[in-house]
């Protein structure tokens, strides 16, 4: 029954199971069935114990302005670009999944800060309970870390008791949350200027992403903008799209858009009629280098991700002594890794709990690779990448996979970015 409801999870939301950590949801899904009176009914997409299990499987994690250069790109796209190209146009936006709300009020609270009073934010997303939280509009500091701006944006919260905060009815007013399925092929998305569908590709599976892209492009219209989380422009642009030039916002535009209008967009009549967003074919274009950035920084590597193709290895004469920490920890598999004890430190990152430290998913990445599960090290990796976009030990992981497995233009690119980390 656990692999039937498995199955379930992947053709109605779209989820790799493998991405999202197939053992412990394995154990919630066992734990559901022996706690349920009528487990059939996990198997039933309209009842509650269904949800249940679909919420289990779903990473929520979200801010407030997170990726700061998404929004400050936004802001100036939607000034120097969009606006003049639609005098008397309201903007249209879609921001999904939204989780819990912080992006889709992240991006009115932007787009006022910019001036703009005539626009539309629609938000989506599968979980209803995530869709709860955004409704309420009311946040805790966990909500409020990096890229929020207190001076700039504080005064769209209005403060509570015991430390909570509450989105404005003005920002509330601009944002409207509905259920949103990403991955079912007959959900009908909203026509929009700007989408915004970051960090969700990366818990998809390889088909299901091409099919969300396309599903997308079909609602963009043809000189809108998409943004995307910082590992998947590539699966984009290998779908009818090319990079939007904007650094770190990670967005990108139709190919069929007249490149010459990203810079000096043709006015077009007030009130004049919109053209329908033409389908997005998918190609088979080689994925190019998207972002030029400069600088270096670094961060001590462990075992490579190479070890598998004979890139690494230890002297035959070296042996290792085992290692037996007597908790499992980070740091003791770490501790296994480093001593070439790949198949503990894999298995003792296989009973920890979930987590959502980056440095987790790179450690278990280099385990996976370690050991030649490639498909998994590349979907903790970019697991990392989405908890912490300029980690630099996934990054750099990442692009000796990618570049392994021939994929050239898409690691070279991943090298820019290591390349632009502050040191």
């Amino acid at each position: 029954m656990i692999d039937s409801i498995l199955e379930m999870l992947r053709s109605h939301a779209g989820i790799d199971v493998a991405q999202t950590g197939e053992a412990s949801l394995r154990k919630e899904i066992r734990r559901a069935i022996d706690s349920c009176p009528h487990p059939q009914r996990l198997m039933d997409t309209s009842s509650r114990e269904w949800a249940a299990v679909l919420e289990s499987s779903l990473v929520p994690e979200t801010w407030f302005f997170r990726n700061m250069e998404a929004f400050d790109a936004l802001a100036a796209w939607v000034a120097g670009i969009w606006a003049p190209a639609h005098p008397g146009a309201g903007l249209r936006v879609l921001s999904l999944p939204c989780a819990t709300g912080e992006e889709p009020f992240s991006i009115a609270m932007c787009l006022l800060e910019a001036g703009l009073r005539d626009f539309k934010v629609r938000a989506g997303d599968i979980s209803e309970n995530s869709l709860a939280v955004a409704r309420e509009a009311t946040y805790r500091r966990n909500s409020f870390r990096s890229g929020f701006d207190e001076t700039r944006f504080g005064k769209y919260f209005e403060s509570l008791s015991g430390g909570a905060r509450r989105v404005s009815d003005e920002v509330q007013g601009l944002v409207e949350f509905q259920a949103m399925n990403l991955a079912d092929p007959l959900a009908v998305l909203p026509p929009s200027d700007v989408i915004f569908c970051r960090n969700a590709l990366i818990y998809l599976t390889g088909e299901t992403q091409r099919a969300v892209i396309e599903r997308l492009g079909r609602a963009l219209d043809d000189d809108g903008i998409l943004f995307l989380g910082p590992v998947e422009p590539p699966v984009a642009l290998q779908c009818g799209f090319a990079t939007a030039g904007l650094p770190m916002a990670f967005a990108c535009v139709k190919q069929s858009a007249n490149p010459e209008s990203l810079t000096s967009p043709a006015p077009k009549k007030p009130g004049s009629s919109r053209k329908a967003p033409k389908p997005v074919a998918s190609s088979g274009m080689a994925v190019p280098a998207m972002f030029g950035f400069s600088s270096s920084a670094g961060r001590r590597c462990h075992i490579s991700s190479a070890k598998k193709s004979g890139l690494h290895k230890p002297p035959a004469t070296l042996s290792h002594a085992p290692v037996a920490p007597p908790d499992d920890s980070l740091e003791a598999a770490r501790a296994l890794a480093d001593t070439g004890e790949e198949e503990s430190a894999a298995a003792m990152l296989e009973r920890m709990p979930s987590s959502a430290d980056p440095d987790f998913f790179c450690l278990r990445g280099v385990v996976s690779g370690a050991l030649g599960r490639t498909d998994l090290a590349e979907a903790d990796y970019r697991k990392a990448l989405y908890l912490d976009p300029n980690h630099p030990e996934a990054l750099a992981h990442l692009s000796l996979l990618l570049d392994l497995d021939g994929r050239a233009a898409a690691a070279a690119q991943l090298r820019r970015r290591i390349n632009n980390i502050p040191a």
